[in-house]
């Protein structure tokens, strides 16, 4: 019986004292145009939808990352940084911002964000050569 009345004044304490709303602040909206049809939208490394997205994306307060690339271990430039085309917005309480993304810049600019790494991984590599060699001239 006592078991009954702990469990009633816990329930009623805990409705009481419980949150009142979801969220502190209203969500704000972001909207998402493409000029693909069938792009997967991520926000936040989240998949959203695929283009056309009818609804607005509800989102809390403060920064946000948009893109069509999800984040990946696979591919070091998305892992580590964003690459110029993904777009990185800041939504307010109650207002809605417009990201429009152009898939075919954002491919264009992953393409030569890899080709630089390539340059720089065969640079790194011509230097140690030549590091090597050096030791192997002075041990002589």
């Amino acid at each position: 019986m006592t078991m009954k009345y702990l469990i009633m004044t816990l329930l009623f304490v805990s409705l009481g004292f419980g949150q009142e709303k979801i969220f502190e602040t209203n969500p704000g909206y972001i909207v998402v145009s493409s000029d693909t049809a069938a792009v997967p939208v991520y926000v936040d490394g989240t998949l959203i939808g695929h283009t056309p997205i009818k609804n607005p994306i509800p989102v809390l307060q403060g920064p946000h990352t948009v893109s069509h690339h999800p984040p990946s271990i696979k591919d070091p430039f998305l892992q580590y940084g964003l690459i110029e085309e993904m777009k990185q917005v800041y939504v307010f309480s109650e207002d809605t911002v417009r990201v429009y993304l152009n898939t075919i810049v954002l491919d264009e600019e992953l393409r030569r964000a890899k080709l630089d790494y390539r340059y720089t991984n065969y640079i790194g590599m011509g230097l140690i050569f030549i590091l090597i060699w050096q030791l192997f001239i002075i041990s002589s």
